[in-house]
């Protein structure tokens, strides 16, 4: 795995809970899952962060990114397994995570200490946006 590791994994599951979920999928089946939830939170965060330099070689950690992205991947490895009932607690711990992108997105959360995406003066505030439909400028 690239950005999270087992240790992050077992933050959010039981240990054994985990070997029992992921301890059939195969290495390149689970780097596929945490793959595909970095794109994941990549399309939420990258409008305020610099995401290639976070996911990049090395890539930057922030625990509350690191939260996120493990509960988004441990929902999916536990999913998969259409045989048995998945509990109700995962489907919440996803939608914690999808609430946690979104603060970030938002900005009522902030990865501390991870590059913002800055301008060319090199400012990082928000955008501002604006209506010129009225051309004659009346408000």
């Amino acid at each position: 795995m690239k950005y999270i590791t087992r240790e992050d994994l077992i933050e959010v599951i039981q240990g054994r809970l985990l070997d029992e979920s992921v301890s059939e999928l195969p290495d390149e089946l689970l780097n596929g899952l945490e793959s595909k939830a970095i794109e994941f939170a990549i399309s939420y965060i990258s409008g305020r962060y610099d995401t290639t330099v976070i996911f990049g070689e090395p890539p930057m950690r922030n625990n509350l990114l690191v939260q996120a992205i493990a509960m988004i991947v441990v929902y999916r490895a536990v999913r998969r397994n259409a045989a048995r009932k998945v509990a109700d607690d995962f489907p919440d711990m996803y939608s914690e995570a999808i609430k946690i992108l979104s603060n970030i997105q938002t900005g009522a959360q902030s990865l501390v200490g991870l590059p913002e995406v800055t301008g060319d003066t090199g400012t990082t505030g928000s955008l501002m946006y604006g209506n010129t439909t009225n051309k004659d400028f009346f408000i």
